[in-house]
């Protein structure tokens, strides 16, 4: 029996009908464009499934962005911590600051998401968005992140959120699927994801953009 006022699930080679908007994050400023060259880097489809609808991969752009912002953020607790500028000139204090903005980038380089009508990649990891038997959230540092199972043993990890919302049209086919899950599937959702992602609100009482 369909759940009264669930979208439909979009065709898994076409995409159509394109899902709803999904709700954001608090604070969510807007979506990164979607470098054509980020199609060839992203994860690619499971076995037998549809092909790559949305991706991120993060531009040039937004890499020497983030460089530059973890530069300052790390100087800034050095000074902080210090009181002024003088641990420039303690040449040891450098062997912690210089590796800590090439981490942060590392990182960055690595983020690469691909999401098709009915599945999702993060990284090396995949799995079937309307087939979840598990949907977490939970909180690390000062991200929230999703821990999504699947019926076939696929899982993702302590996925950052608003990664996902980075490209907003993928972050829509992921969310509807958690829906259908949800309301079709019966999967575990804990507390927080219910409040967090808005899942513990019926789809005929919502307002769909």
């Amino acid at each position: 029996m369909t759940t009264p006022g669930l979208p439909l699930k979009p065709d898994p080679q076409t995409g159509q009908p394109r899902p709803p908007r999904a709700p954001l994050e608090n604070g969510w400023r807007r979506s990164e464009d979607k470098s054509r060259n980020g199609a060839t880097k992203v994860p690619q489809p499971p076995p037998a499934a549809g092909p790559v609808l949305e991706w991120f991969h993060p531009s040039h752009g937004r890499l020497w962005t983030f460089i530059a912002l973890s530069v300052v953020v790390v100087a800034g607790v050095f000074t902080l911590k210090d009181g002024g500028l003088a641990w420039m000139g303690t040449w040891w204090l450098w062997l912690f600051f210089l590796p800590l903005p090439v981490f942060f980038l590392a990182r960055e380089r690595n983020l690469r998401i691909a999401a098709g009508a009915d599945w999702l990649a993060y990284g090396n990891s995949s799995l079937r968005t309307y087939e979840l038997t598990k949907i977490h959230v939970t909180v690390g540092g000062v991200a929230h992140q999703l821990i999504l199972e699947d019926a076939h043993g696929g899982r993702l990890e302590y996925v950052p959120i608003h990664e996902l919302q980075l490209n907003r049209e993928l972050w829509d086919l992921v969310y509807l699927g958690l829906l259908h899950s949800t309301y079709e599937n019966g999967a575990d959702v804990n507390r927080m994801a219910k409040e967090y992602l808005s899942l513990n609100i019926p789809p005929h009482l919502r307002k769909w953009d």
